[in-house]
């Protein structure tokens, strides 16, 4: 929807500005191009990522999403911000001529309610994802690069075209290009900022950032609460993908816990204790008996841990 949106209103934009020669209609034509090429990468990113596993990438493509939401940035960094405040800087030096008629209005009030109705639709998806959580934390720690660059490039919309209405409003009031020119370096300013945020935040993620630490926090909790484990340490965790982590942890089993659970099938077995062989049958079937046990376990925690966070698809719990 916001890709087949964005992509009419450019062709809108790059009209009006064909008419009116205005550098902030050329800056928000400009500004929907460069949304509709990165929904567009985004959308590839998600596709990509969403391949299965194979027996060159074990856990998966989930970093593709990444790579290609950076990809996004750096285009909305240089044709969004760098060529905007090229032109901008260029008709404030040397101004066009320029005529500034009621389509610019018309066209900048049907982006503003079409860009306004997609940045609804946008925040109430999020709302229903984020829980009691704030939006800022939400955007910071969310694996999904995509929800913040949809937000982010449609909240910039937004707000651009109030800019280019007040600076075009302006520049039609007094006649003077400057108010024009000085809204087209505001709106590629906004552009650069926004771009420099993906780009930091998706660059983090392809570096392999950790889990949320609430969630890490929440699993070290349930592994100390197991009677079972008597100590968890060096936990290690990794964002593999959108709403994929993975997580490694040793743990110190309890010896006494886990071999208690082995009393009734130990007292079936005293009669081998009377004899050298029997003793030697009795070890090798305890030890099988408590390995089977301890791998039992692990399983059980790990099917606990996956049912209360999804997120986590990959659990390596070590023994030390």
């Amino acid at each position: 929807m916001a890709l087949v949106g964005n992509s009419v209103l450019t062709v809108l934009k790059f009209v009006a500005f064909s008419f009116s020669g205005s550098g902030a209609m050329l800056s928000e034509g400009i500004h929907s191009l460069a949304d509709t090429g990165n929904q567009a990468l985004l959308f590839i990113g998600i596709r990509r990522s969403e391949r299965p596993a194979n027996s060159m990438f074990h856990y998966g493509f989930g970093s593709e999403r990444f790579l290609f939401a950076l990809f996004s940035a750096m285009g909305l960094f240089v044709l969004g911000c760098g060529v905007t405040i090229y032109h901008g800087v260029r008709t404030l030096l040397d101004p066009p001529e320029q005529t500034f008629g009621p389509m610019l209005f018309i066209v900048l009030g049907i982006s503003f309610a079409v860009d306004g109705f997609v940045l609804w639709r946008v925040i109430e998806a999020i709302h229903a994802e984020k829980g009691d959580e704030s939006m800022w934390s939400y955007l910071r720690s969310s694996s999904d690069p995509t929800v913040a660059a949809v937000l982010l490039e449609d909240g910039a919309a937004c707000l651009g075209v109030v800019i280019a209405l007040v600076g075009i409003g302006t520049a039609a009031a007094t006649g003077s290009h400057v108010p024009d020119s000085i809204a087209t370096l505001l709106i590629g300013a906004m552009m650069g900022l926004i771009a420099v945020w993906l780009g930091v935040k998706n660059s983090v993620l392809i570096l392999g950032r950790a889990i949320p630490v609430e969630i890490q926090r929440a699993v070290v909790g349930f592994l100390n609460e197991q009677p079972t484990i008597e100590r968890v340490h060096d936990v290690k965790t990794l964002i593999v993908g959108a709403a994929h982590f993975k997580l490694k942890a040793e743990v110190d089993w309890d010896g006494r816990v886990l071999g208690g659970r082995l009393e009734g099938w130990v007292e079936e077995q005293k009669d081998l204790l009377d004899t050298e062989e029997g003793r030697r049958e009795f070890a090798r079937n305890f030890g099988e008996r408590l390995t089977r046990a301890v791998a039992v376990e692990i399983d059980r925690i790990e099917d606990e841990l996956k049912q209360r966070h999804p997120e986590l698809k990959n659990l390596d719990l070590e023994s030390d």
